[in-house]
């Protein structure tokens, strides 16, 4: 290549770049938004303690996931809907004593308060002993299951179907009422799995009984930003350039 060619390659690309640099640039900004997750149902619920609440001096409990529960006898999936409020009222108060609000016992019992709260008609004997089978299956000696469901047996007749033990409260907003998710259903359960065989397998998909209320998210518009060659000089100028 002669100097000539060269002289006249490098001039090109002096020009090019030239151009380029002068060319109007245009950025778009697009806003992603960010959904949290959805909470999975617990197969083992803690209850959360409502603070400054209770009923007849008995303390109020609630839930921050759905609670699914099958009892293998009948084959009912019975799913407790978060924020359902519990104070094991359904438990008379001489059985309410075997009752730890952190134990086996207590899952067993917010099943059972749930069938109460339900009120399906002429189920109340199949609700305590879907209690009592799951008092054992969670591990509940039977000396003290038998005692418990003995108890509910007896006395909790008073306690089932009660139009005020249909109760929702959000734990993180515990002054505000909450409306119901939705209306009382006729029965607790809200499939038939003979034996609950893969119960557990359908869980673990992700199911949910209850599906949440798809969240409301804003999203602002797209912001386009153009940049011109003279924008750079601007700033580079004493008396120019970007406003701190």
């Amino acid at each position: 290549m002669t100097l000539r060619s060269k002289l006249s390659l490098a001039a090109a690309l002096t020009l090019g770049l030239a151009v380029a640099g002068c060319t109007t640039t245009k950025e778009t900004t697009v806003f992603v938004p960010v959904v949290a997750p959805t909470p999975p149902s617990s197969l083992t619920p803690q209850p959360v303690m409502l603070f400054n609440q209770s009923k007849e001096g008995r303390k109020l409990f609630t839930l921050e996931a759905e609670f699914p529960y099958c009892d293998v006898e009948t084959g009912k999936v019975i799913v407790v809907p978060r924020w359902y409020v519990t104070d094991f009222a359904s438990v008379p108060w001489y059985g309410q004593g075997f009752i730890d609000p952190q134990g086996p016992t207590a899952r067993a019992a917010i099943v059972h308060d749930w069938l109460y709260a339900v009120g399906e008609k002429d189920k109340r004997a199949e609700a305590d002993a879907i209690f009592l089978r799951a008092m054992l299956k969670y591990g509940v000696k039977p000396f003290q299951a038998n005692l418990a469901y003995q108890a509910v047996k007896t006395g909790g007749e008073k306690g089932y179907g009660l139009p005020g033990d249909w109760r929702f409260i959000d734990p993180r907003r515990q002054t505000v009422s909450q409306p119901p998710p939705f209306a009382r259903p006729r029965t607790g359960a809200v499939r038939i799995m003979p034996r609950c065989q893969g119960f557990e397998a359908l869980i673990q998909t992700g199911w949910r009984a209850y599906p949440l209320p798809a969240p409301v998210v804003v999203t602002p518009p797209a912001v386009t930003t153009t940049r011109t060659p003279m924008d750079g000089v601007k700033e580079r100028l004493p008396w120019g350039g970007k406003k701190k």
